[in-house]
């Protein structure tokens, strides 16, 4: 259910859910900071298995939501844990008028998480704006929509067969790792954010975790030079 990945960061697969009429997976991510505080990103359905795991580690002090279309769970999580603080980027938050959010976030790390987990913000596209965080103690990088890897299986079992096709015409696949035409259509001003898609690699990740689709567990840095290269064009 909550499966380790390198110091301090676990992640767990959840339920599917409809985007556009077509079946997505979902994947969060649980990092425990310095203090003890846990810090979770992109929660997944709240069921009390997963909540008895999370509680099990820490008491959790943030909640961050990395673009706007990372939101469904929101809610219930921060009824839930109604002590935490709750994040997310600027389109997110205009979103989801009802909830209470502490900040809108963008490239400086707020100083609850500054020096540990490292966040490059993505403005670009007419249509959402998105963040990459990088958490130093495990060297994992976690992307939630500018990089979709979904596999032959899962594709074979959810997706029509035209849209297999699709996927793999728009290396939405594993191996190929691009996000989806719209998103990359819809991208402005690549020269902007071609510093921070060098930087990642930079930072030599050894792990990725990508919210629809892989989770790398090695090689880190060669997937995010090939999932991010067609931002460097």
């Amino acid at each position: 259910m909550l499966q380790p990945l390198g110091q301090d960061l676990w992640f767990a697969d959840g339920g599917i859910v409809s985007f556009k009429g077509f079946d997505y997976p979902t994947r969060m991510v649980v990092v425990r900071l310095a203090g003890g505080a846990l810090w979770l990103w992109s929660p997944i359905e709240k069921t009390a298995a997963i909540e008895q795991k999370i509680r099990a580690l820490g008491p959790v002090g943030y909640i961050v939501s990395p673009n706007r279309l990372h939101y469904l769970f929101l809610a219930e999580w921060q009824a839930a844990f109604p002590e935490a603080q709750l994040s997310g980027t600027a389109s997110t938050i205009a979103r989801c008028k009802s909830l209470r959010f502490s900040e809108a976030l963008a490239d400086a790390a707020p100083a609850a998480w500054a020096g540990q987990i490292d966040q490059f913000y993505f403005p670009n596209s007419l249509f959402m704006d998105e963040l990459i965080f990088f958490h130093r103690a495990s060297r994992t990088a976690i992307i939630a929509d500018l990089s979709q890897t979904f596999s032959q299986a899962f594709l074979r079992d959810h997706w029509p067969w035209w849209m297999r096709w699709v996927a793999r015409w728009l290396k939405m696949v594993e191996g190929r790792r691009y996000p989806p035409i719209d998103y990359r259509i819809s991208f402005r001003d690549h020269a902007s954010a071609q510093p921070k898609v060098r930087a990642l690699p930079g930072e030599h990740p050894a792990h990725v975790v990508v919210a629809h689709g892989e989770v790398v567990r090695s090689q880190g840095e060669a997937f995010l030079r090939n999932a991010l290269s067609w931002l460097l064009r």
